[in-house]
């Protein structure tokens, strides 16, 4: 097993952690200041407290990004942030579901003879998408069926109608469940697109590639690099008996 495959919870990733979860928090609070609604269904929002989860997975691995979402998740229910209808639960199952997803992806493209982190970033963010829309799906038809219900005046037809009349679209008991969990779907992975989007932009700087926190690279950056060696390296490489004591 290659040494710190998940990341570490050493004394430098627990600074990460605290770090990147608080900065997490202020974003979340920015994002729901700034309102920025999913234009079809206005209770889903975009948030860009994600990118700091994100980053915290490429620069210190899977499980400090792990634990830096349950930072989130209980700073935002002691203060009180965005608790109404589940929503720090509901985020924090988003989030793991996503870093499940970025994590296989970013195992499958270390195992490739050329592992870059563009691809990743684009790879993870893939399957990550698929994972965060089937997983998500779930809970927000549970949430639907058994809290808001269809019907009635505080039913989800009548919080949802009015956007989807301005595209021609009218809501009704047959179709209301299939066109807000299809759009939910289709949230999730744009906002994963969107944090993954920025988090790459972070990462691939090369001040940020080149960073030595106590001495260490990125997670990403390390983690690739034992990855199987592309054919140019390995021509270039010692005798065999060097590379077998290589990590």
């Amino acid at each position: 097993m290659q040494r710190g495959r998940y990341g570490r919870l050493d004394s430098v990733s627990l600074g990460g952690i605290a770090v990147f979860g608080a900065l997490a928090v202020v974003l979340t609070t920015l994002s729901q200041a700034l309102v920025l609604s999913f234009p079809l269904i206005p209770y889903l929002q975009f948030d860009l407290g994600e990118v700091a989860i994100l980053l915290a997975f490429f620069i210190f691995g899977p499980i400090p990004a792990i634990v830096s979402s349950f930072i989130e998740f209980g700073t935002l229910m002691v203060v009180g942030q965005n608790v109404a209808f589940f929503g720090p639960e509901l985020k924090l199952m988003a989030i793991l579901s996503s870093l499940v997803g970025i994590w296989l992806g970013t195992r499958l493209v270390s195992m490739m003879t050329r592992s870059t982190i563009g691809r990743a970033v684009g790879t993870g963010a893939v399957f990550g998408m698929i994972f965060r829309a089937v997983v998500m799906t779930i809970p927000n038809y549970l949430l639907i069926v058994l809290l808001f219900g269809l019907d009635g005046p505080y039913g989800i037809i009548a919080f949802v109608s009015g956007p989807f009349k301005l595209v021609g679209i009218t809501i009704n008991d047959a179709n209301a469940l299939a066109f807000i969990l299809g759009l939910t779907a289709v949230f999730n992975a744009l906002q994963l697109l969107l944090v993954s989007s920025v988090s790459y932009l972070v990462i691939r700087l090369p001040q940020v590639q080149g960073t030595r926190a106590a001495g260490r690279r990125p997670w990403i950056v390390g983690y690739l690099q034992h990855s199987p060696s592309p054919p140019a390296l390995a021509s270039s490489s010692p005798p065999i008996v060097s590379q077998k004591a290589s990590p």
